[in-house]
């Protein structure tokens, strides 16, 4: 029998242990039934080429660097309550609570942070990798009972090189909701006032609303950048149709490649909200297809937007290479009026500087100036042709 390769030994150690954390967390906090178990021979692979579907990377792809920090909300039409912890323990307390919890995981350090949240609230592992996939399409994935989206919060300003932010991905099942950021900053900070508040039909509509709520903030948000980057571009453009002089193309296309990067954030978020609309599933009822038309209305024109931005863009462009070869042209003309004035002189002066001793007119005594004359005389003849031609 061939013995296992370090590598080998290594990852099942590290799925051993994982099984074993799951359980003993479950346990303590008496969650009934069993995780489902890890499939291929490992839970944690260190390459990303290869990996069985379903096995988590060995390390975390985003960039988080401080410790994993967690924020609940649970509330019903009553009441609500806010907390916030780092413990991983503190996430099993909440699991089977009346009413909707809503947990924000800031900051994914750790896959197996991931893994053991999953393993509270039986999240399927495929799910577990798309979360655990940095820079994925935006989408919508239904796993039985419950559904993945994923999105994106963009962070563009007009003077950067491209659009930051971080990846959401937002796991809704019946009665929770999970948004995994990949760092703590405050994306969602009007949907917890509005559920504070208790403003509108946020806490009687259950986890599919919230769902909802989410997505709103992550297009509106999407929708004021490109708004923002529409707005430079067509400054640009009416300042350089004002003044075609002291323009950069390299500004052009600084902000053309800006647009591109939002234009593959914003064409798969249209599409996903798309099938949003009209989904049937438990937690989206169709009492709710209103608000996700809204949120497709809000999400095709923030793609509009973007369209019509890199078409200035790339007008621009065009305008550029055009007054280019404008000039180019306007050089090449002048000089081709330039030689052609200059042939018929340079004919009179090659005929008479071969100075034969028989050459009429040489005996004249006004012949240089005759000849200085109709030089003249071909010059503003020729001249004055160019210019009848407006070729002048």
């Amino acid at each position: 029998m061939e013995r296992p390769s370090p590598r080998q030994e290594t990852a099942a150690r590290s799925r051993l242990a994982m099984e074993e954390r799951v359980a003993q967390l479950r346990e303590k906090l008496g969650l009934k039934g069993t995780p489902k178990p890890l499939p291929g021979e490992a839970a944690i692979e260190d390459t990303e080429i290869g990996r069985a579907p379903g096995q988590l990377p060995a390390a975390s792809p985003f960039e988080s660097t401080g410790p994993t920090k967690f924020r609940a909300l649970q509330y019903d039409e009553h009441s609500v309550t806010t907390t916030e912890f780092t413990d991983l323990d503190s996430v099993g307390k909440l699991v089977g609570q009346p009413g909707l919890v809503w947990i924000q995981v800031l900051g994914i350090t750790d896959p197996q942070i991931v893994h053991i949240i999953g393993a509270f609230f039986d999240i399927p592992m495929l799910a577990q990798e798309d979360i655990l996939t940095a820079a994925s399409r935006p989408k919508f994935e239904q796993y039985g009972d419950q559904v993945l989206a994923i999105a994106r919060a963009v962070r563009v300003g007009v003077t950067d090189d491209t659009p930051r932010g971080q990846q959401i991905s937002i796991v809704t099942g019946d009665g929770f909701v999970i948004s995994f950021h990949e760092s703590d900053e405050a994306i969602f900070s009007a949907v917890e006032r509005r559920i504070a508040d208790n403003k509108g039909g946020i806490r009687k509509w259950g986890p599919g609303y919230l769902l909802y709520a989410l997505l709103d903030t992550l297009v509106d948000r999407l929708l004021v950048q490109t708004e923002e980057i529409e707005d430079a571009i067509t400054e640009m453009e009416d300042h350089i149709l004002v003044s075609n002089e002291g323009w950069d193309l390299g500004e052009v296309y600084r902000l053309k490649r800006v647009v591109v990067r939002l234009s593959r954030l914003a064409q798969p978020l249209k599409d996903m909200v798309s099938v949003l609309e009209h989904y049937e599933h438990g937690l989206l009822p169709p009492s709710m297809d209103m608000f996700f038309r809204d949120l497709y209305d809000h999400a095709i024109r923030s793609a509009d937007r973007i369209e019509h931005a890199r078409t200035i863009l790339q007008d621009l462009q065009e305008y550029h290479h055009t007054l280019q070869e404008r000039k180019t042209s306007e050089i090449i003309r002048l000089l081709t009026v330039m030689s052609s004035v200059f042939i018929p002189l340079t004919f009179v002066v090659g005929l008479y500087g071969m100075n034969f001793k028989y050459m009429p007119e040489l005996d004249q005594p006004y012949g240089y100036f005759i000849v200085i004359g109709v030089m003249l005389a071909f010059t503003v003849g020729m001249l004055l042709w160019f210019r009848r031609k407006r070729w002048l």
